[in-house]
């Protein structure tokens, strides 16, 4: 079942996390990506936290690789 983050636009969860891995890095240029614009802008911090959760867990990698002997 698709989980939607972006009710107005209708962008789904799977579809925003496939932008970020791409490296978008902002919640206007996500919805640019998809040529959307904010609406109502419900679905802002939902996407900033998946930046967010993404950002961590990528520096989270580079860590263990470093660490690593």
């Amino acid at each position: 079942m698709e989980m939607y983050i972006c009710n107005c636009n209708g962008v789904c969860e799977k579809e925003i996390q496939k932008v970020i891995n791409n490296g978008v890095k902002t919640w206007e240029q996500i919805l640019a990506h998809f040529d959307y614009v904010p609406c109502c802008g419900r679905c802002e911090d939902d996407i900033n936290c998946m930046i967010d959760d993404h950002s961590l867990a990528s520096n989270s990698v580079a860590l263990e690789k470093i660490a690593v002997p």
